[in-house]
């Protein structure tokens, strides 16, 4: 008996030593992942984000000419004399508009969040050379072999991205917000490459290669976005994600010489890709109207890349000699971001 009153007087003030020295956490009531998603007081909890892009996109293979001349050696072993010397001649995209839209739904309670997002960027550039050049994409039967005199090549780029959202915002030491997340994506993604060469032939040759590669298919989602408040409303962030979508590429190519049409391909096929994104920025929030509404607004710089989306076929060289080729690279678009949200 005596030794169970002992255990028990032992165990209170073990207890009460506990609770006058545990951690002080900085979140609310002093709860470690207390919700830190934004709310209102009253409200139907409902939000919308806009963010206006300023990016500009990057892909494999957007090459369409190249400078140079060639010699020719019979030494063996070679004396060391050039036998070709040239510079790639490739299409850099511009910088170009997109917006991004959101509309959301808080669960004050337990802190959780679902989003959906609509993102949409289009891209147009063009690069064009002039001189003696080497066509790279597909030349017609030229004998002998005749140089292109010009070479252009224009590419479109057309993206549509549909993202839905379920997270939970959490605090963890009181400034630090973590919000991990899952969810669906579905992308449409549209491209294609022109090129157009003339040859510094007797009788004017010029031809046209079209290809394009279309992607549409969708999958699973999931990442992280951190926050770090600073005083007044201020906070610094951290977002990332992946993605792993099944779809259907649809692809084709073909070629005119003098605006007749003497090549043509096409391919269909199902491949799964996938995509990464990374953001880092600056943001403001506060609430008003007597805490009825919200608002925030950012700034940031982002960056996505979409691996394997490149799937545009070609033929090397003359045509008769049957040289295909498959592209297999990737598109990045990466630049600035400024946005805000609106919570009611």
């Amino acid at each position: 008996m005596r030794f169970l009153q002992t255990l028990l007087l032992t165990s209170l003030c073990t207890s009460a030593y506990a609770e006058q020295n545990k951690p002080v956490s900085e979140a609310p009531q002093g709860r470690v992942n207390y919700p830190s998603n934004f709310q209102v007081d009253g409200g139907c909890n409902l939000f919308v984000t806009g963010d206006y892009l300023y990016w500009t996109a990057n892909e494999d293979g957007l090459y369409f000419a190249q400078t140079g001349f060639r010699n020719s050696t019979l030494a063996v072993p070679p004396d060391g004399s050039i036998v070709f010397n040239g510079r790639i001649k490739k299409i850099d995209p511009d910088w170009t508009n997109g917006v991004r839209l959101g509309l959301g739904l808080n669960f004050p309670k337990e802190g959780y969040d679902t989003i959906l997002y609509w993102t949409w960027y289009t891209n147009s550039s063009h690069k064009s050379a002039e001189g003696s050049l080497l066509p790279l994409w597909a030349e017609p039967n030229l004998t002998p072999f005749a140089p292109a005199t010009h070479a252009s090549g224009k590419w479109n780029l057309d993206l549509n991205v549909f993202d839905l959202e379920w997270g939970r915002s959490s605090w963890f030491g009181g400034h630090l917000s973590l919000r991990p997340f899952f969810g669906l994506r579905g992308a449409w993604i549209e491209q294609d490459l022109k090129t157009h060469y003339r040859y510094a032939t007797r009788t004017p040759i010029t031809s046209h290669q079209h290809a394009d590669a279309d992607f549409r298919g969708g999958g699973l989602r999931a990442g992280i976005d951190t926050r770090f408040a600073l005083p007044h409303g201020f906070a610094v962030f951290g977002n990332a994600s992946g993605s792993i979508l099944y779809g259907q590429i649809n692809g084709g190519f073909r070629v005119k010489k003098n605006e007749i049409t003497i090549a043509r391909t096409k391919d269909h096929f199902w491949k799964g890709i996938g995509s990464l994104g990374l953001a880092l920025g600056f943001g403001w929030d506060t609430h008003f109207a007597k805490d009825r509404l919200h608002i925030e607004f950012h700034v940031n710089w982002e960056s996505n890349i979409w691996l394997h989306i490149n799937q545009m076929n070609h033929f090397m060289n003359q045509l008769r000699s049957g040289n295909y080729f498959k592209e297999n690279g990737n598109l990045s678009t990466q630049g600035l971001v400024a946005g805000g949200r609106f919570d009611f």
